[in-house]
């Protein structure tokens, strides 16, 4: 009966041991993954933003909303996983700025829009040149969309499954480059462990407007050029186990200078996703990062320690069994 039941511990023991190798080396890659088919929605809201206004030539106050789909390309993701030898996620995300409650259209374009396609690593987050990526912006009277072939940098969509409390690169769209985001405490959302990070963007010139100068009220005949500078604090809080960002929100100023004086204000806004939003983050990636948290951690030590007890167990038990002297009549 001992040497059956050492057997019976024994085998329970290596299944136990495999489970946990199979969960921390097989497993947890396989679950670690963005989808392929990524399709969300999330909205931030801007209150009191100081703008220029094109229609009055002059700086209103006006409530901002800012609502942001993503729409994952699984065809194209595929063929670049294919191509590249890894796991490549190729997402689209367009996003529109306007007051509350405006409808967009065409006849009727928003404030200001973005439209990028981004491919990136499902593992880490890191941007991935291929894959016809383009950044575009709809951001004049007429709402039409200039699309720039553009090769990604940093980080985009989000950060690293277990993220690090460290420095990362974060992309920033008006810089067309991705500057350092540093990590700054670990805080609560909700009940969810966060890490906080803060990307500082010093003021920097962007790009050129030609305007008529009446608009800015500068004392010269016909049109003007004039400096966009723009500057950003940036802060997200990223869910670690996952690398999803729960909450983000950005402190963003942007004027216009002429001949280096500063003749305008064309944003002034602090912009972070609403309650709903967050909330909606919590509920969802609380649960995926327990999920990933039991197959990485626990099921390889409690499989593990359990493992190794049964098999030394039922190795204990054969071994007596066999140095037990035979009975003899």
């Amino acid at each position: 009966m001992s040497r059956k039941l050492g057997v019976i511990l024994t085998g329970v023991g290596v299944f136990f041991l495999a489970v946990a190798l199979l969960a921390r080396f097989y497993a947890y890659d396989r679950l670690a993954v963005v989808p392929l088919d990524q399709d969300t929605v999330s909205v931030s809201e801007g209150p009191d933003a100081t703008i220029f206004d094109i229609a009055s030539q002059q700086e209103i106050t006006v409530d901002l909303v800012s609502t942001r789909n993503v729409v994952g390309d699984v065809e194209a993701s595929e063929e670049a996983s294919d191509e590249l030898g890894r796991d490549i996620a190729v997402w689209e995300t367009l996003v529109y700025t306007d007051e509350p409650g405006a409808e967009v259209s065409p006849d009727d374009p928003p404030r200001s829009g973005s439209h990028d396609r981004v491919a990136f690593d499902r593992h880490t987050g890191e941007t991935v040149k291929c894959c016809d990526t383009f950044t575009a912006t709809t951001a004049d009277d007429r709402g039409v969309e200039v699309k720039d072939t553009i090769g990604f940098e940093g980080l985009y969509f989000k950060f690293p499954f277990q993220t690090e409390q460290k420095t990362y690169q974060f992309w920033d769209g008006s810089l067309g480059e991705a500057p350092d985001i540093e990590f700054q405490e670990a805080e609560t959302i909700e009940g969810l462990e966060v890490y906080r990070f803060e990307q500082q963007i010093a003021p920097s010139t962007v790009g050129n407007i030609t305007a008529p100068a009446a608009f800015f009220g500068i004392d010269e005949e016909g049109d003007v050029t004039l400096d966009r500078v723009y500057s950003n604090t940036r802060t997200l809080w990223i869910e670690p186990e996952t690398g999803v960002i729960i909450r983000g929100q950005e402190d963003q100023l942007t004027v216009a200078e002429y001949q280096g004086e500063e003749v305008a204000t064309l944003t002034d806004v602090v912009i972070g996703y609403n309650p709903d939003t967050v909330s909606e983050n919590v509920d969802t990636y609380s649960s995926l990062a327990t999920q990933l948290k039991i197959v990485r951690i626990w099921l390889p030590i409690v499989g593990g320690i359990l493992g190794l007890l049964l098999l030394v167990a039922g190795i204990a038990m054969m071994a007596r069994q066999r140095n037990r002297p035979a009975h003899t009549a």
